[in-house]
């Protein structure tokens, strides 16, 4: 992986970084001899950004009003997905058909220190190690705690590679190390949510009416693996799509979701199934609303009109109701969406390229605003635009294939703040820093 630095470094890391380099390693134990105060640094952190059909990713400063590139990095190859390490220090490039994660330390990261914090700021460099494993796939995070890829294993290698789950910390990706692993006895298209020390990892029934998941396992971390613990009796067939917040995990099935409770340190209950009237694939949910999650499905197939459908779940209710973001009629489909940095609002953006934005008000979503032309010219195929939050300020960007730009919204009013020339054509994008 090479890099190439196309910004000046700032003056202020340069002067953390030679005052202070007795107390960085890059690792979330606290310092030996550590005698100085919080240093805490005013940056609204970095956006990695793939280019549609190459191997570079660009790491761009979001510290001024021009995002200005601060490093671009070549791949091994062109990235499936950027994401986010749990913490956000990192960028992790997937290439799923490679069966391998490579890893570009953001440079932007917070130590705890123990009486205090200290916040950093560096220019960002690749990493040498990489996380492998067959066919790289789901990414469930815990956030600002641990992640696991679930590899989906590859059943035309020879001989058959078989799915499996890396578990990672920011701490662990400084090592140059997994935290664990865990293998399964087949290949298959599953996730795997760590929750602190257990793991909710994906097995299939004989019977199973398709080639996905029907049932989550409970397993719990045993050194740098896994044992199996039992499964969870609810049976969930078709599953797909996954989240983890506050005392819940829900999945996604054929028949609506399944909502699994975390009832202590080691234990969860037998889950409990929310019906639905259409399959939901995609789980979204936010560290900073726990128990609150919304399920996507689509309704109809082509020629016929085709539109996506939200689904809100209350996990301590057990409930789960119709979410229509406002003016969302039949025939309208789902592009992008996503949280903003405080859980609270929530963003779709539609295929006529109207981003809708919904406020958690009284315990329910409620309309906020709709921008019309957020996207002004929606691609006609993928890849479509990408929505990511910022963490530390409010922001949210938005990539725009077809004029190649970035587009920066107020995630507290949905308003359009710029649109900011790429000069290539961006795929797929994360956000590094501190979260505030």
């Amino acid at each position: 992986m090479n890099a190439s630095v196309q910004s000046r470094p700032w003056a202020l890391a340069l002067l953390v970084s030679a005052l202070l380099a007795a107390c960085g390693g890059g690792v979330d134990e606290p310092a030996k001899g550590d005698d100085h105060g919080s240093v805490s640094i005013a940056t609204a952190g970095r956006l990695a950004v793939a280019e549609l059909g190459s191997k570079t990713l660009r790491l761009h400063d979001l510290d001024g009003t021009s995002a200005a590139v601060e490093a671009s990095y070549t791949l091994d190859n062109e990235p499936s997905a950027i994401y986010a390490s749990p913490r956000g220090r990192y960028a992790l490039a997937v290439q799923r058909l490679q069966d391998q994660v490579q890893i570009v330390d953001g440079g932007i990261w917070q130590e705890d220190h123990g009486d205090h914090l200290h916040d950093y700021k560096q220019a960002s460099r690749a990493l040498a190690w990489k996380i492998t494993g067959p066919r790289p796939t789901h990414y469930d995070v815990q956030a600002g705690k641990q992640a696991a890829f679930f590899m989906d294993g590859n059943a035309t290698a020879s001989p058959v590679q078989n799915a499996g789950v890396r578990l990672i910390t920011e701490a662990s990706i400084a090592a140059g190390a997994l935290v664990a692993s865990s293998d399964l006895a087949a290949p298959i298209h599953g996730l795997g949510e760590p929750v602190d020390d257990k793991l909710l990892l994906v097995s299939r029934a004989a019977d199973a009416p398709d080639t996905l998941p029907t049932h989550l396992n409970l397993h719990l971390r045993n050194g740098s693996g896994y044992s199996f613990t039992r499964q969870i009796a609810t049976r969930c067939n078709g599953m797909h799509g996954s989240f983890s917040s506050g005392a819940y995990t829900v999945a996604g099935c054929l028949d609506g979701m399944l909502l699994v409770q975390h009832t202590g340190t080691t234990t969860v209950d037998e889950g409990r199934k929310l019906a639905t009237p259409l399959r939901v694939g995609t789980i979204a949910g936010h560290a900073r609303l726990p128990g609150q999650f919304i399920g996507i499905a689509t309704e109809g197939a082509a020629p016929a009109p085709v539109t996506t459908r939200f689904y809100a779940v209350d996990g301590e209710r057990a409930s789960v109701g119709d979410f229509v973001p406002e003016g969302w009629t039949t025939g309208r489909q789902r592009r992008a969406h996503g949280f903003d940095r405080s859980g609270q609002r929530f963003f779709v953006l539609d295929d006529q390229g109207t981003l809708i934005v919904s406020e958690r008000r009284n315990g329910a979503w409620a309309p906020l605003a709709r921008v019309s032309a957020a996207i002004p010219a929606m691609p006609t195929a993928a890849p479509w635009p990408a929505l990511v939050a910022n963490g530390a300020v409010d922001e949210l960007y938005l990539s725009d294939p077809v004029a190649k730009q970035l587009v920066v919204l107020d995630s507290k009013t949905g308003t359009v703040k710029a649109r900011r020339a790429l000069g290539y054509v961006p795929s797929t994008l994360s956000w590094l820093g501190i979260s505030r």
